[in-house]
């Protein structure tokens, strides 16, 4: 187990390093572990659902809430999932009772995107 773990870290450090060595950034989308969270399309519509009342239609335009351009250099998708999920007001709570956990991830990877 052991091996399998230090594996899959190796690997994202290897990926995250040639992101950084070819001037891209590493997906947003996925998790400390290595596994994708969240489908960046999927959320796009819960977020035109839900979201761009505050944040535009595309969520870089802002008005009641921030534009969410350039997010992941703020938050990773971690903490974007945390935020989404335990938002600070006047962000309403959404979570669990209006978008499901997947419904969260989904967000969270379009935000990275953005």
């Amino acid at each position: 187990m052991r091996t399998a773990t230090f594996r899959v870290l190796l690997a994202v450090a290897l990926v995250t390093i040639a992101c950084v060595a070819c001037g891209t950034e590493a997906p947003q989308n996925v998790a400390a572990s290595g596994t994708a969270v969240g489908e960046p399309e999927r959320g796009k519509t819960t977020f035109a659902a839900n979201c761009a009342v505050c944040h535009g239609a595309t969520g870089t335009e802002g008005g009641v809430g921030p534009s969410l351009h350039d997010e992941r250099r703020r938050m990773d998708m971690v903490d974007t999932i945390s935020w989404i999920e335990d938002p600070e007001p006047p962000m309403p709570e959404l979570y669990p009772t209006v978008l499901s956990k997947q419904d969260v991830q989904d967000v969270a990877a379009y935000v990275g995107s953005l």
